[in-house]
């Protein structure tokens, strides 16, 4: 965390991977560095927002954040203005103005905005049920190095005051800067093998950036700490001959930005990625807003049967026990994460051969509000305690957003990560010994 957004390709993003190499090693491990081809990537160095008047209002911004890709600006003062549909507002009057807005505006509005002289934008947060009330959902700018003006994310409850405050006819003045850094980067991937023997391997794995810009401790500072206490784990077991070496090997894999990373390593390994014996990628193992439960997710895919059944057992023989969690289960796929780079579907797009290979995402809550998915038949788990047809999904309150700090997630409930780390380290155990 106190790396920053730890974006590939960025300083904050090299850190990290100093930081990610120094652990794997005192665990044991030569990791090796990969780096990926350059990619836009934005860095958050520093930024300001205030209310200079009313009075009333000076202390109202407390967890608001930046949205990526907001091009540096000078410390600026600017009477706000609140428009209900900028998408067909006319344009006239808004010069010099700080433009508060309900929803996303499309590219050509942002770029018309900017050139009829608006010189930020507040945006409200969305209202969702548990989330974003006193903090800031991340919503960000287009991946451009050519954007004029910087955007706002301001928890709902502030965007609604000051709406207010506006819509009863009283002036308000903000004060705001933001100190950025857009460029081209390399994003960097740490692996670390624990060798087996044979030449397949699992790969366990985990995108190492805030994929939002933001704090990130839930997404994915959490997914990261749980591959790196699996590895360290396992290897102190081997080394110390509490166990023998595993048949297959493991390769720990931190990815350094979500998606990008993954499928370079597949295009630049594509030679051996027949040896992947299945991936298990950890993403947001660090809270859970409604549920104490740990997921397996990709039960719809028939050729992930071996992996899930193993984890699914875990769940079942663990689950309830001091330690461990009160519900376990697999799901249907939702996509969205590292692990479904590795489908055929996927691979085919990359220009590879369109391998079955096992690949499932391990997580204690997804996305920021809560679903309800039917079960895939045969799928029901005896340590789910809700209807067997239907799966509900936890979700973060703090998904990508302000306050996804450890605060308010991982430090809050610790044992999330802990039952990850169990279940993850348990399947392996039965999967590759």
């Amino acid at each position: 965390m106190r790396f920053g957004s730890r974006t590939g390709g960025t300083r904050s993003g090299d850190k990290a991977v100093s930081y990610l190499v120094e652990q794997f090693r005192k665990a044991g491990f030569t990791p090796v560095v990969e780096k990926d081809p350059k990619r836009l990537a934005y860095e958050l160095k520093n930024w300001s927002l205030k209310v200079q008047s009313p009075p009333s209002l000076r202390n109202l911004v407390r967890n608001e954040w930046v949205g990526a890709y907001s091009p540096s600006v000078p410390n600026t003062t600017a009477s706000l203005v609140y428009l209900h549909q900028p998408e067909n507002a006319p344009s006239i009057g808004l010069k010099n103005k700080a433009l508060l807005i309900d929803a996303a505006v499309s590219n050509k509005t942002y770029r018309r905005l900017a050139e009829a002289g608006v010189l930020c934008l507040l945006l409200t947060s969305p209202n969702l049920e548990g989330a974003y009330s006193d903090w800031a959902m991340i919503s960000d700018l287009p991946e451009s190095e050519k954007n004029l003006i910087p955007l706002f994310n301001l928890s709902r409850n502030n965007g609604l005051r000051l709406k207010k405050v506006l819509m009863d006819s009283v002036e308000v003045i903000l004060n705001f800067s933001v100190r950025s850094a857009i460029d081209s980067g390399s994003p960097k991937t740490v692996i670390a093998t624990l060798k087996g023997e044979s030449e397949r391997y699992f790969l366990i794995c985990a995108h190492g950036d805030s994929d939002s810009g933001g704090p990130g401790a839930d997404d994915n500072a959490s997914g990261v700490s749980a591959v790196l206490e699996t590895a360290r784990i396992l290897q102190a077991l081997v080394k110390n001959g509490r166990i023998p070496r595993p048949k297959f090997s493991l390769r720990f894999a931190i990815w350094g930005t979500e998606i990008y990373s993954t499928e370079h390593f597949v295009r630049r390994h594509a030679d051996e990625v027949a040896n992947i014996h299945g991936v298990l990628n950890l993403d947001e193992v660090g809270t859970g807003a409604t549920r104490n439960c740990i997921y397996f997710e990709s039960n719809d895919v028939g050729y992930n049967a071996h992996l899930l059944r193993t984890l699914e057992a875990v769940g079942e023989e663990f689950v309830g026990k001091r330690g461990y969690w009160s519900e376990s289960t697999t799901n249907p796929s939702q996509g969205g994460t590292d692990s479904y780079v590795f489908f055929p579907r996927y691979l085919a797009r990359l220009k590879l051969p369109e391998l079955e290979i096992p690949a499932i995402t391990i997580y204690t809550g997804a996305w920021n509000e809560l679903k309800a998915l039917q079960q895939t038949p045969g799928w029901s788990s005896k340590a789910w305690k809700g209807h067997p047809d239907t799966v509900y999904v936890d979700y973060s309150a703090y998904y990508h957003s302000s306050l996804d700090v450890p605060a308010t997630t991982t430090e809050k409930e610790p044992f999330n990560m802990s039952g990850a780390v169990k279940a993850l380290g348990i399947g392996l155990l039965r999967l590759a010994w």
